[in-house]
């Protein structure tokens, strides 16, 4: 990113990999003075998201690690 903003956050990439209509469903967009917009989806409304994406054909799968991970908690510098 051109402000060295690295890694971006997880939820800004929703955006990206959502259906415009569920995100407007399921979500709304937000915004943050440092990393900019994202789709902040309320936890309540998890099981219903995951319905309406297998649903679609979509496979979903929760890997809390993964996010972690993607969000840059796993990254340490000193090895």
């Amino acid at each position: 990113m051109i402000d060295g903003d690295w890694p971006p956050m997880v939820t800004s990439q929703a955006f990206d990999l959502l259906p415009e209509d569920v995100q407007a469903r399921f979500g709304a967009g937000e915004f943050t003075a440092l990393n900019g917009g994202f789709l902040h989806i309320p936890v309540e409304r998890e099981a219903e998201l995951v319905a309406e994406l297998r649903g679609r054909g979509i496979e979903v799968t929760r890997d809390d690690a993964l996010i972690n991970e993607l969000d840059g908690r796993g990254f340490n510098p000193a090895g």
